[in-house]
């Protein structure tokens, strides 16, 4: 089999996935009133979205396609689980080690992985591996996708369909089955997927490029900042989880369309240009263990400063601090990180392109 041909190389989204991580991790360690975590995970959705319905499109991975379509369906999904899987294990043996009860307690609902649904039946997050939900949704999401293409034709208005069709589901679920954690479900997700998917259709369309530019991402989420804080101050906390994967959707394509009309080559790049792209490429990682970490923090404090100690209550206090945790689990997650690109994800990318499509 010949190797699959790259896709043209964009600095600009390594930037993207360097800032949504960092909002990620930032937002999950310091816990700030505004949400700023979302803008990272909203990101991400939609990014996968863009990624996933390009390679559908352009290697025709769906039913019916022409040519020996079962073939090129099972490439893709060997090449999703190749690439998301094995570093996903890792982080997840990392945690029964630890040992983190909601693994231990429910171990089934991790190894599919469905821990969203797990999740949304507790109707709270598990200690350290809350953040596993949104792996869940995008492996659920690469095992759809494909086939819900099949049946949506290559058009705009009919992935708008599909976007509103998430936000109908979120409303009507949350209306008449159950309000809390509606919006981890796959089908509640649908419209940033779809986003993305509009944001491939479109990218090279005249009037889409006009907006590549800063200003416009930068007033989109300013706009969806106001939305948060008129719902807050009015009180209306559950409609704003129903209606921010929607509004949060546009302002993420439209930072994703200004990174995509970024040069694919730049003659140069500044240390800080070289630095996000460095996290960008390992920002899968650094999601895996950014709530790992706290938690053995948390526990090897309190191991190390017991309560009959002198200055016990104090010590803990100190290193459970934002600045201690911060200092010292920084550098412990960028090294986690760097070692699942260096060990797991790199050689496995580079296996996984030797997985073609079409054989030679």
């Amino acid at each position: 089999m010949s190797p699959s041909p790259p896709l043209a190389y964009r600095p600009g989204l390594d930037a993207v996935r360097a800032v949504a991580i960092l909002l990620v991790v930032i937002g999950h360690w310091a816990s700030p009133p505004f949400p700023i975590s979302v803008v990272g995970y909203l990101t991400f959705f939609v990014l996968s979205g863009y990624f996933i319905s390009g390679i559908v499109w352009k290697q025709a991975v769906y039913v019916g396609g022409p040519g020996n379509w079962p073939r090129r369906l099972g490439i893709f999904y060997l090449r999703r689980a190749v690439r998301t899987l094995p570093p996903y294990y890792a982080a997840l043996l990392l945690s029964a080690l630890l040992p983190l009860a909601t693994v231990h307690d429910y171990p089934g609902w991790f190894l599919v992985p469905v821990s969203n649904l797990l999740f949304y039946r507790l109707q709270h997050w598990g200690e350290g591996v809350g953040h596993f939900w949104t792996l869940a949704v995008d492996e659920q999401f690469y095992l759809l996708w494909p086939l819900l293409l099949t049946v949506v034709p290559r058009r705009l208005r009919w992935l708008a369909l599909v976007a509103v069709a998430g936000l109908v589901f979120r409303l009507a679920w949350s209306w008449w089955v159950k309000p809390g954690f509606a919006f981890v479900l796959l089908p509640a997700c649908l419209d940033m997927f779809a986003v993305g998917g509009m944001l491939r259709l479109a990218e090279h369309r005249p009037w889409l490029r006009r907006l590549a530019h800063p200003r416009w991402a930068a007033l989109a989420w300013l706009a969806w900042a106001g939305l948060w804080a008129a719902l807050r101050f009015a009180g209306a906390d559950a409609a704003w989880l129903l209606l921010y994967p929607s509004a949060g959707s546009i302002p993420a394509a439209l930072t994703l369309n200004w990174a995509l009309h970024q040069p694919t080559r730049p003659a140069s790049e500044s240390r800080l240009q070289a630095a996000l792209r460095w996290l960008g490429q390992r920002s899968y990682g650094f999601y895996l263990y950014h709530l790992l970490l706290p938690v053995f923090y948390q526990r090897a404090v309190f191991h190390l400063f017991p309560l009959n100690h002198p200055y016990g209550a104090g010590l803990r206090a100190f290193w459970l601090g934002p600045i201690p945790t911060v200092a010292v689990l920084t550098p412990l997650l960028l090294a986690l990180s760097a070692a699942s690109w260096t060990w797991l994800e790199a050689p496995l990318n580079r296996w996984k392109d030797r997985l073609a499509y079409y054989p030679a």
